[in-house]
């Protein structure tokens, strides 16, 4: 699980790098504000079809291979943003890094295989918690790599390499230290049991969870789509503070997830986490429009990183114990 926590650390390092910086850089290739949510947006479409086509074959091939495969693509990816000098060029890096990010599902998938219906909340949460170091270390590596001057044009490309390596470090993780957590005979019974998509979706509560999972996940792309352009309008920020300000979401994301997560599901639940996650990244969204001062962002951000913290990984668990074995 040690292993794991750091492939996916790492890989979440070399994606928050890239957060602070890209709405900046891509207006430099000549993409206009208006359109850089379009942008962002290519790596979740990337993303909502990669990641069903990766759970689904690490199904039959296991985790393992999935994770290579896609941590080699998003070396890849990162690289072809650090050339990217055209809106074609970034459109086809982010798509790339989109399908790739589908690794995440292997990752989950991959806990769910080590761990029992006890373990798995806290295991989740620890999952989690790689996901809010990341997002700690990445997004202020990044604004550091790309320092206070947003119209440097190395800026990016300085940024993109970095999270290429990232990606190389934890391919050789995988590749050196982590082992098939999904056996030939555990992939026959797999095949066996699985069903198509839209027998899922057929089984209410799965198919209410995945709901729910989109509407909330989407308001989240919305906000972070906006929040570096948006902050820099009101507040001046550059790169260097929008790092450390996404460095700060990360601090609450993993004091929660790698605290108390545990010991709050088995308490309250995890469907009952879930809804109070919601809540809270909702009140925190809603405080933004009223926010003029530095720190008044950071409580709204800390009521949605709360939120978000509580949400992904109880989330998780209600689908997983809602898909069963």
């Amino acid at each position: 699980m040690i292993t794991l926590f750091l492939v996916v650390f790492l890989d979440l390092v070399g994606f928050g790098m890239i957060i602070p910086v890209f709405p900046f850089y891509a207006e430099q290739v000549g993409v206009n504000p208006a359109s850089v949510i379009f942008y962002l947006g290519l790596y979740s479409l990337g993303q909502l079809v990669g990641a069903p086509i990766w759970g689904s074959l690490s199904d039959r091939i296991g985790r393992r291979p999935v994770l290579l495969v896609t941590l080699l693509a998003n070396a890849a990816a990162s690289s072809m943003l650090a050339f990217s000098t055209t809106e074609s060029m970034l459109v086809l890096s982010r798509i790339v890094a989109g399908l790739a990010a589908g690794n995440i599902s292997a990752a989950y998938a991959y806990t769910t295989d080590i761990t029992t219906d006890e373990t798995r909340p806290r295991a989740l949460g620890l999952l989690g918690s790689a996901f809010g170091l990341g997002f700690i270390l990445g997004p202020a590596l990044g604004g550091l790599l790309a320092g206070g001057n947003e119209s440097d044009p190395n800026a990016l490309a300085r940024v993109a390499h970095g999270a290429a390596v990232m990606s190389i470090i934890a391919f050789v993780l995988t590749l050196f230290r982590l082992p098939e957590s999904l056996p030939p005979a555990k992939r026959a019974q797999g095949k066996a049991k699985r069903g198509s998509m839209t027998a899922y979706l057929k089984r209410p509560v799965l198919r209410d969870l995945l709901l729910a999972t989109v509407i909330v996940v989407a308001s989240v792309a919305l906000f972070q789509s906006t929040l570096a352009l948006w902050t820099a309008d009101r507040l001046g920020v550059g790169p260097r503070t929008l790092g450390w300000i996404y460095g700060f979401v990360g601090v609450i994301s993993v004091a929660v997830q790698a605290g108390i997560i545990g010991k709050l599901t088995k308490r309250f639940g995890a469907a009952s986490l879930t809804r109070t996650g919601a809540l809270l990244i909702g009140i925190g969204m809603a405080g933004l429009p009223l926010v003029h001062a530095m720190p008044w962002l950071l409580v709204a951000l800390a009521v949605f990183g709360v939120g978000s913290a509580l949400f992904n990984p109880s989330m998780s668990g209600l689908v997983a114990t809602a898909a069963a074995p």
